[in-house]
């Protein structure tokens, strides 16, 4: 083997590392689009506009040919793990007699209507039931082997069959089941139990990690990359799980405007608008506390916490183009990292994500930047107290008790009867056992005084938000112009931050989880001179840098994977030049000899 090629299969070594294997986890509300992402990815082919057809433009056009040219080149399809088919394994364990009873107390119907009703799936159910039992009772091994089949083939067929025969109870009623199971079995690691029990709260996620193993199995048996995507993940400690064990683990958030989605709901779902409000209570919990906070969903943690953000327009409900040019632009990242720089939005928001990271906020952080209608950065913000002011998490419920480090504390926290004793009852014996774990029992000062005056009232908190920070960043150091430029920030923005923005002349407001208020319908849409609110598409935290950040050089590459002929002088191409007609001229002579011989 040639020194060239030598390099060359080293450095295709050094790249199947980071494109072999790859776990996308979609996440998202229901009617965004994480079911069309999955179908998209679990496709022979992406079907993907050409550059000239796309919605980029300019350099990100540039960009998008060089993604469309390589992904049209290297693609391999996704497996599609459906989270459901994963819970179908839980429902199944229930022989039908147990079956019928969780569905009868979860949907509310008479378990004998029950019963009736679903009379034409009993021997289907049971036909599964044995299936599922006879590959519980093998050996680790022999699962290895089987568990593929068993998860990606015969749990969506009964899945499918499933929700056919819950039709017939309700329009409700798989969505309804499959939701409550879900929370017993982050629970209890049973579909039919609720109570909670701690050493089972990755009991889900441990098993859709034992899927993930049994593809990879399958894949390396079969020579060939495995790449799988998980449609969908809606509590974010299954992303924490499954982040923390693969380094290929890529948390996906499909996004898409709330008029889009809830059109999509009432169209192709048939939801009825009670329906979606009982969904939007389920998937956007407005407060969780104590263990419903790892069992239930939490799509805004979820989406908080994404490696990447995709935003479906929905602009023709049979043409996904727009969609699957993002998942070309990220999944061929996945595969080569560097492949391409990022586009100025995602550098913009980059900044914001990790100066969100100085909030001292314990219960929240957010980061926001300020541009010129160029991109150039003018200020950036996070969510904290004011200059001079202790961030609440430095602060502690023993200290103020104590009365240590008294400058931390305002004169009212350390002088109100009543917030005192609000404080010392609800924090006495926080304290102690923080003290044994050697945590800092840090208090909410906005949470303790609602409790007091019995309100929900947000002038209590102590923070600035992130986007008035920046706002205010810009005229305590001399002011810049900021007309008709743009706010990115990681949330978006509250009624008091969006009249801010208007009335500093902001024409585009970057964002990536809207902000449960009337901001952007009552504030940011009225009068003149509207700006525009754009979803954020792009990568974040660390996965921007895993991303964006080449392996290597790409100067190096080009020269490792191919010959490229360095300059000579005119002497030594002289030399190279006879060099091969002496070549081609001992290739003529050995012809000429054997013509010779055979005559």
């Amino acid at each position: 083997m040639s020194k060239q090629n030598t390099v060359s299969s080293a450095l295709k070594t050094v790249l199947k590392e980071s494109s072999d294997f790859i776990i996308i986890g979609l996440t998202g509300r229901t009617g965004s689009g994480c079911s069309t992402c999955a179908k998209l990815l679990s496709g022979d082919k992406l079907p993907l506009p050409s550059p000239l057809d796309s919605h980029f433009k300019g350099n990100e056009a540039r960009k998008y040919k060089i993604v469309k040219k390589y992904i049209d080149k290297t693609w391999s399809k996704f497996e599609w793990l459906q989270v459901r088919c994963v819970l179908s394994r839980f429902v199944l364990e229930l022989n039908y007699s147990e079956f019928c009873k969780l569905v009868s107390d979860i949907v509310k119907i008479d378990r004998q209507e029950v019963k009736t009703k679903l009379e034409d799936f009993r021997e289907t159910y049971g036909e599964y039931y044995e299936k599922l039992e006879a590959f519980l009772g093998e050996t680790e091994e022999d699962k290895k082997t089987h568990a593929y089949n068993i998860y990606f083939k015969m749990l969506p067929e009964f899945s499918q069959k499933l929700k056919a025969s819950l039709g017939n109870l309700s329009i409700s009623a798989y969505t309804t089941l499959y939701q409550k199971v879900g929370d017993n079995v982050r629970s209890s690691g049973r579909a039919d139990r609720a109570e909670f029990d701690p050493e089972k709260v990755f009991k889900f996620p441990k098993t859709i990690n034992k899927v993930i193993k049994a593809a990879r199995h399958k894949a390396t048996t079969e020579s060939r990359p495995c790449y799988i995507v998980i449609d969908a993940i809606r509590n974010p400690y299954e992303a924490m799980y499954l982040r923390e064990r693969y380094a290929d683990f890529y948390l996906m958030s499909v996004n898409t405007s709330n008029e889009n989605r809830l059109k999509h709901l009432r169209e192709s779902h048939k939801f009825s608008d009670q329906q979606i409000t009982e969904l939007d209570k389920k998937e956007y919990p407005k407060k969780l506390a104590g263990h419903n906070k790892f069992i239930s969903q939490n799509i805004q943690k979820c989406i908080e916490n994404a490696d990447i953000h995709i935003n479906n327009p929905r602009a023709d409900n049979f043409e996904s183009s727009e969609l699957a040019s993002q998942l070309a632009w990220y999944v061929s990242l996945m595969m080569h990292p560097g492949l391409i720089m990022p586009t100025s939005v995602e550098n913009c928001m980059q900044i914001a994500f990790s100066v969100k990271k100085s909030s001292g906020c314990i219960s929240r952080q957010v980061g926001a930047a300020v541009t010129d209608e160029h991109y150039s950065i003018k200020s950036v913000g996070w969510n904290n107290t004011a200059q001079g002011q202790v961030p609440c998490i430095l602060r502690s419920a023993e200290d103020l008790i104590n009365g240590a480090d008294k400058n931390a504390y305002s004169e009212y926290e350390k002088n109100d009867k009543n917030f005192r004793e609000k404080i010392e009852f609800k924090y006495i014996d926080v304290i102690n056992d923080a003290d044994k774990e050697g945590m800092n029992p840090s208090f909410c000062f906005k949470d303790i005084q609602n409790e007091i005056e019995g309100e929900k009232n947000q002038v209590h908190t102590r923070s600035l938000h992130a986007e008035e920070n920046a706002f205010l960043q810009i005229s305590k150091y001399g002011g810049q112009k900021v007309k008709g430029g743009f706010l990115f920030t990681t949330a978006s923005p509250c009624e008091l931050c969006a009249k801010k923005a208007s009335q500093l002349g902001i024409s585009k407001i970057y964002f990536i989880d809207p902000y449960p208020g009337i901001a952007t319908t009552h504030i940011l849409k009225s009068g003149d001179n509207q700006p525009d609110l754009e979803l954020f598409r792009g990568a974040v935290g660390t996965a921007f840098h895993r991303l964006y950040q080449p392996i290597m050089p790409y100067k190096d590459e080009l020269e490792m994977a191919y010959t490229l002929h360095k300059h000579e002088n005119k002497k030594d191409s002289r030399i190279r030049q006879l060099e091969s007609e002496v070549t081609k001229l001992k290739l003529e002579l050995e012809n000429l000899k054997a013509s010779q011989e055979s005559r």
